[in-house]
């Protein structure tokens, strides 16, 4: 799939997230909502119907076609996953999570994006649900230091042993 800038997708999820509410929208409904004037919109609005993203006549409705749909979809899904990952494993407040969800995506290459979330995805959907190194990794998040049985196992320089991570 064709890589978008950081702008034109988010114009893209925009316009996504406004015909979720809405049955029709136009140029003016997404400059509005962005609160970025109707030529830059009207110019980014263009620049993604010749990508084939949406379809889109000039001071007429637009929709997205199958490859904006699947474009807006796959984007979501990235932010939302890396966001989770942010805030539920590292706790970091959903305000910051959700900024700096973008952020980490867009310093990414396509296939390291791909395999961090296939990663996080992965993370969510183990039967473990939250495994004993991430236990343990909150521990250090949050007093600064690993416990004492994680301590243990280190210093005997025999890898962990999973007991350790049970003592958190």
């Amino acid at each position: 799939m064709e890589k978008l800038t950081e702008s034109l997708e988010t114009y893209l999820i925009t316009i996504f997230d406004l015909l979720e509410s809405k049955k029709e929208i136009k140029v003016k409904d997404v400059s509005d909502y962005l609160k970025i004037g109707g030529p830059s919109t009207a110019d980014a609005v263009k620049k993604l119907k010749e990508k084939g993203f949406i379809n889109y006549v000039p001071y007429g409705n637009i929709t997205l076609t199958s490859k904006g749909t699947e474009a807006a979809t796959l984007k979501k899904y990235r932010h939302n996953t890396i966001a989770r990952f942010l805030n539920k494993v590292l706790d970091i407040d959903l305000k910051t999570a959700e900024k700096n969800a973008d952020a980490i995506e867009y310093s990414m290459t396509k296939d390291v994006l791909s395999k961090f979330v296939a990663f996080l995805d992965f993370m969510e959907q183990c039967s473990c649900k939250e495994p004993r190194w991430v236990k343990s990794c909150k521990q250090v998040l949050n007093n600064g230091e690993l416990s004492q049985g994680c301590q243990s196992c280190i210093s005997d320089g025999n890898g962990c042993c999973g007991g350790c991570c049970n003592k958190v």
